[in-house]
């Protein structure tokens, strides 16, 4: 019997799902070089929210910028990211996760007071906001979600989507 892993490069698997994080890569690495089909891919490891989506669709076309949906999903991507990741070079990265339901290429102006994952069209049934977030106050610090690594767990926090920073992509398995 053949056994196919469920995770191919530059994924990792995490429980049922594939993970891949630009800061898997020492400090000294700005792109990631990837081969397929013959061509070669440079990604970048830091983008802005909009773009680190786009990063993840070139690794790989059903990968998404990640959704964290439970306080085990966290638990377990802080894990690897202490032990595998270098975390510590950039304990920020960009998730999913945005202010708003977005209807095809824009924002429901109706539902900016919650939180959506990607295309979701119910607001986030999880969170771990740092204190003092999210920033409600005519939303001063943006409209998308980053994850930051604080030692030993994941925090969530808003930030303005043009900032480059890391991300994580994921490819859900159902």
């Amino acid at each position: 019997m053949y056994f196919k892993p469920r995770c191919s490069k530059p994924f990792v698997q995490i429980g049922e799902n594939c993970y891949f994080f630009s800061t898997n890569k020492a400090p000294s690495y700005e792109y990631y070089k990837l081969s397929y089909k013959g061509i070669t891919f440079s990604v970048p490891t830091t983008l802005d929210w909009l773009h680190a989506g786009f990063g993840c669709e070139t690794l790989d076309a059903e990968a998404r910028v990640v959704s964290v949906e439970s306080l085990h999903e966290m638990r377990a991507i802080s894990d690897y990211m202490r032990h595998q990741a270098h975390a510590e070079t950039k304990p920020a990265f960009w998730s999913g996760g945005h202010r708003g339901r977005m209807l095809h290429m824009s924002i429901d102006k109706h539902t900016l007071n919650d939180f959506y994952w990607h295309h979701a069209q119910l607001p986030m049934n999880y969170s771990n906001w740092a204190t003092g977030e999210p920033q409600d106050k005519a939303f001063p610090e943006g409209f998308c979600v980053y994850l930051e690594f604080t030692g030993s767990e994941l925090v969530m926090g808003t930030m303005h989507c043009d900032k480059k920073m890391a991300y994580v992509c994921e490819i859900q398995h159902q």
